[in-house]
């Protein structure tokens, strides 16, 4: 028997299987129910008929769309009025409003909207960004990579991101540039290649200093220095210089202030070489009684007093006191460092004894505007020139300039002649003067003239404008130029210089190689020892025309200069120093010919003056003024600045002097060294005021 598990049958007992109750179906289907199939019939061909009206009107009125992006998105979904069916590669959408959405790993989501219009076919490029890289930039000194720099600045394609350290900067992938800029630092620019899509980069930059170490030593220690006007410190001492030209200062007490521009060039360290400062110049003050007195130092004209003047420490000065009319005086004296000594000086007049026998007995006499009564039998006067005017009513006035000397007794005798008689007795100044030094100069009486080259003449530069001229004051011109000799007693070691294999230094020659402020001191030095006032003084630095410019010697004007060369008869019209023709006649002056055709590529051919360089002065006939080498030998300083002055046919110059303010001064002249015609002719040229090989000068003063 076999058992069984509860709530079984046993195994293996047949299942009975019961019968159920059947009913066949009916033949035929009721009224309602064909209308039923009918009807769901209906509805499902019109359901069918709308969706195919609607599919025909969306394919009618939908416009073939391409939408292209780059790079192609893994997702991408198009939201708008109706689900956008593609066909290949483009979508059909009716116009409107549509938004795109795509995305791709390692760039960021695109979310961009866009519009279909009526067009048949249209086209949408879109781009993905890639997503950006994390980049962390740390700086340090080159020559030091364990120091790290902080707050340097960090520009990526131009455009400051931070400053170092940074960590995790978002930088677009793709190449970069990189610039770092650190004060005191030199920029440093590089570039990186971001890889982009949240990757991590670094870079760790070196920085090389921007600066110099400069070691300043100084002979005493503990000067202060100041660069480019600010306190920096004592010596000895080191500097941290940025590149470029720094303007140092060592000042100390009782030492002269010592300066330099240096030029500095980054990390290239140096030291100067020590400074030794030299001892504070000695501060004299010098008043004389009467003042006005010339002061010379040292050979060199200083200043009329009252006047303050710097002398160097723990040297013997010798001081030289001239004023005419009065005793020359010297005194000696030695300072010491930043000392300040007031010198004062009684002069000693010298007075000359003038004798009159005048007729009538009581006239009356003038003396330098002055009216001084009845005219003495014996004056005592201060041995300068003074104006004398002897006068009585009903006489003609006498007038005369004297200049009374010393020890010698000098007289005048004169009768006044009566009014009626219709005669004047005038004194007429010296034709011919000479100064201390021999120098020669004759009196000039200018006239009305036309200065300048016209536009039709040969040779013509663009520089030599017509000017009408009126020169009104007469002036006493140097009929020569002034020689090495004569130079040299106002600067013993000035050198002419060589020219190829020949000296220029002879004692005869005339003086070259002089820059225009030496030949205006020499003015200054040559009247100082008349007593006449300077006419060329310092200010601001420079040394310029006194205003006004007073009797004492100087360089003649542009305009005198070329009046003297360009007189004939009584007018001065003259094309050439020496006529109206080229060449020149012989012996007509000192020019570049045959004889410096070995020293010279451009010479005159037919024309030999017998000196290959510079000649002695007054050597060529002198030109109808009894003035010598105004054409030919060295070229010669005049007073004015040089200008272009524009062509004015209204306009009259009354004794030009040239402009206020300039660079250059004019050089008037042709030199043994020119040849061409234009050179040769009187016509001016202009060079700066550094020393140039042939040029000189001569010469010239007012007579007032």
């Amino acid at each position: 028997m076999k058992t069984t598990d509860d709530n079984k049958e046993p195994i293996g007992t047949p299942v009975q299987i019961k019968p159920v109750a059947f009913r066949p179906g009916r033949g035929r289907r009721g009224p309602q129910a064909a209308a039923r199939s009918r009807w769901i019939i209906s509805s499902a061909l019109a359901l069918l008929l709308i969706l195919l009206c609607a599919s025909a009107w969306f394919v009618f009125t939908a416009r073939k769309v391409v939408i292209r992006i780059d790079p192609e998105p893994n997702i991408m979904s198009i939201r708008g009025a109706i689900a956008a069916p593609k066909f290949g590669q483009h979508f059909l959408l009716r116009p409107g409003e549509y938004r795109l959405k795509a995305e791709r790993q390692c760039f960021r989501p695109l979310d961009a909207d866009f519009t279909v219009t009526a067009a048949k076919s249209q086209n949408f490029v879109f781009s993905m960004t890639k997503l950006p890289g994390l980049l962390t930039v740390r700086t340090h000194r080159a020559d030091d990579p364990a120091a790290p720099l902080e707050g340097a600045s960090i520009i990526i394609d131009g455009q400051e991101v931070g400053q170092t350290p940074a960590a995790d900067l978002e930088v677009n992938s793709g190449r970069r540039a990189v610039t770092i800029r650190a004060d005191k630092y030199q920029e440093l620019a590089t570039a990186i290649e971001v890889t982009g899509c949240g990757g991590r980069q670094a870079l760790d930059l070196a920085l090389v200093p921007g600066w110099s170490n400069i070691d300043v030593n100084s002979v005493p220690a503990g000067a202060l220095v100041t660069v480019n006007g600010q306190a920096a410190g004592a010596t000895p001492l080191t500097l941290e210089l940025a590149p470029g030209e720094h303007e140092l200062v060592l000042t100390a007490a009782r030492f002269k202030p010592w300066r330099e521009v240096i030029a500095v060039k980054p990390n290239e360290p140096r030291s100067l070489e020590t400074v030794h400062l030299q001892p504070a110049d000695g501060i004299l003050t010098v008043q004389t009684n009467p003042a006005g007195a010339n002061i010379m130092i040292g050979g060199k004209f200083v200043g009329q007093t009252p006047l303050k003047v710097n002398l160097s420490p723990e040297t013997r000065h010798v001081i030289h006191i001239y004023k005419t009319g009065y005793e020359k005086a010297s005194r000696a004296i030695t300072l010491t460092s930043a000392d300040s000594r007031t010198l004062t000086i009684a002069l000693t007049p010298k007075l000359g004894v003038v004798n009159f026998t005048v007729q009538p007995p009581d006239a009356e006499i003038v003396v330098d505007g002055k009216s001084m009564g009845r005219v003495p039998k014996q004056m005592q006067l201060l041995a300068v020139e003074h104006q004398l005017e002897i006068k009585k009513e009903g006489y003609q006035p006498y007038r005369t300039r004297i200049t009374p000397r010393p020890g010698f007794a000098q007289q005048i005798n004169i009768r006044l002649t009566a009014a009626s008689s219709g005669k004047t007795e005038v004194s007429r100044p010296l034709a011919l003067i000479k100064a201390k030094n021999g120098y020669e100069m004759k009196l000039i009486r200018p006239r009305g003239y036309t200065m300048g080259a016209s536009r039709r003449e040969q040779g013509r530069r663009s520089n030599e404008t017509l000017r009408r001229i009126d020169l009104q004051q007469p002036f006493y011109m140097g009929i020569r130029e002034v020689t090495n000799k004569e130079f040299r007693q106002y600067s013993s070691r000035h050198s002419s210089g060589n020219f190829k294999s020949h000296s220029l230094n002879g004692p005869d020659l005339p003086v070259a190689g002089v820059t225009w402020e030496q030949a205006a001191l020499f003015c200054n030095w040559l009247g100082a020892k008349e007593g006449l006032p300077p006419v060329y003084v310092l200010k601001g630095g420079k040394l310029v025309s006194a205003d006004p410019v007073g009797t004492g010697y100087r360089l003649p004007t542009e305009a005198e200069w070329e009046y003297c060369a360009r007189f004939f008869k009584d007018r001065a019209d003259l094309k050439y120093p020496w006529g109206n023709r080229f060449p020149p006649g012989p012996k007509s002056g000192n020019f570049a010919d045959e004889a410096a055709r070995d020293l010279l590529s451009l010479y005159m051919m037919g024309y030999n003056d017998g000196y290959p360089v510079i000649a002695p002065p007054a050597k060529f006939k002198a030109n109808p003024l009894g003035l010598y080498d105004l054409g030919g030998n060295a070229a010669e300083w005049c007073h004015d600045l040089y200008s272009i002055y524009p062509y004015d046919t209204a306009k009259v110059y009354k004794d030009p002097a040239g402009p206020n303010e300039g660079k250059h001064h004019v050089i008037r002249g042709s030199s043994w060294q020119q040849s061409s015609i234009s050179e040769l002719r009187s016509s001016f040229r202009d060079y700066s005021d550094g020393k140039r090989l042939d040029v000189g000068f001569r010469v010239a003063r007012y007579l007032k």
